[in-house]
């Protein structure tokens, strides 16, 4: 194939992001952040019957991994191949530890007057990024019982874990495009085939292929490959238009579907974490690229969708300790089965935002220029990662 019919069959991509990673502002992610937090926060008020609230967080883990790799392979193309390690973790730091920490100490404070309590190792497993691992031993030990509704920072640790390991890597092993699409599609594929074993020759339980970051990976990593893909040379690019159609969009949205009524258990603890991440990847990758996808993203950039994403760090952060206290409140017994009322679940959602505003607006936004000066992207301060 000539360069002239490669450069023909590339994505248009409607002139949403430049192919080249540049750190820029990306067009549709808050919006896409803001449909994440959403599905999680009503599945956990009271809908997780209809409500895919995992499918939002496998979500999150794509567009953290598109976002973050962007930025990456932004400053390696910029510093031939090479990246600022400790200036991203300080930026890391400065992203998500103060949230979490007024997070913690305000909601144990929340919590008191209902008698939770906390345990030393649970606060640091919090602290630490390691509570998807010391909530699952707690399940093998049978030592289940949660002392404060701090389970669902499972998913902040495999992030976490992503931002530790991620940058080394590609520091190290991906100094060219060619290393990282191998690292990359290594990675996705070690994970899968990790998983598979994990369920179907060690037998490990539900909890350890949906919470642990050794499962979990794979979708950030699918999100990481189309980052590296669309960086590439134009011949590369011509490759994924492909991918681009109306028809690949209508199969990625089946085949999520399918991943969602399929109840099959070998399947759900293997092959759906796959196809959801292959899926999230053609849905993506077309939302950028599909001329007729244009409006898409001009409903994703409205200001309500672009609030709510840069509100969502701290809206999931927030949402479940005061969903637990209003159905305490109003059920007797955050644990019971009985579902809130709606009167219930409009305090329980309205709390949750003034939560999550008081945080943002008090405590993320006013590091935004701090990060700045250790080199931190614009696009980083709309970053929920």
């Amino acid at each position: 194939m000539s360069d002239t019919q490669s450069t023909r069959q590339e994505p248009s991509f409607s002139g949403a992001i430049p192919f080249k990673a540049d750190g820029g502002y990306m067009p549709g992610l808050d919006g896409l952040r803001a449909i994440s937090i959403l599905i999680v926060v009503i599945a956990h008020v009271g809908f997780e019957n209809l409500i895919p609230g995992g499918l939002g967080v496998t979500v999150f883990f794509f567009v953290s991994g598109f976002l973050i790799t962007r930025i990456l392979v932004a400053e390696q193309n910029q510093r031939a191949g090479a990246i600022d390690l400790p200036g991203f973790y300080l930026r890391r730091f400065l992203r998500l530890a103060p949230a979490l920490l007024v997070f913690l100490l305000g909601s144990w404070l929340m919590l008191l007057p209902f008698g939770v309590k906390v345990d030393a190792g649970h606060v640091a497993a919090a602290l630490f990024y390691f509570i998807n691992y010391y909530d699952v031993v707690r399940e093998w030990f049978g030592w289940s019982e949660r002392t404060i509704p701090w389970g669902h920072l499972w998913s902040l640790a495999v992030e976490e874990h992503f931002y530790l390991l991620f940058p080394a890597a590609l520091a190290l092993f991906g100094k060219t495009h060619q290393a990282r699409v191998r690292l990359i599609v290594t990675s996705i594929v070690v994970c899968a085939l990790w998983r598979a074993y994990a369920v179907m020759g060690l037998g490990l339980p539900h909890e350890h292929t949906y919470y642990t970051t050794d499962s979990r990976l794979e979708n950030i990593a699918w999100g990481c490959l189309l980052a590296i893909l669309l960086d590439g040379a134009p011949r590369t690019r011509a490759r994924l238009a492909w991918l681009v159609g109306w028809h690949w969009v209508v199969l990625a949205l089946g085949a999520i579907l399918a991943t969602l009524v399929y109840r099959d258990e070998v399947f759900r603890e293997t092959l759906r974490y796959s196809i959801q991440g292959a899926a999230l990847f053609l849905l993506v990758l077309n939302l950028y690229a599909l001329r007729s996808l244009r409006f898409s993203i001009d409903l994703l950039e409205l200001q309500p969708m672009r609030w709510i994403g840069r509100l969502s760090y701290s809206l999931y952060l927030w949402h479940v300790p005061i969903i637990w206290i209003v159905r305490q409140v109003m059920l007797g017994d955050a644990n019971s089965l009985e579902r809130l009322s709606p009167l219930g679940m409009v305090i329980a959602v309205a709390l949750s935002f003034a939560c999550a505003c008081a945080s943002y607006y008090a405590v993320e936004r006013p590091l935004f220029g701090l990060r700045k000066r250790f080199g931190g992207k614009p696009v980083e301060t709309l970053a929920t990662a």
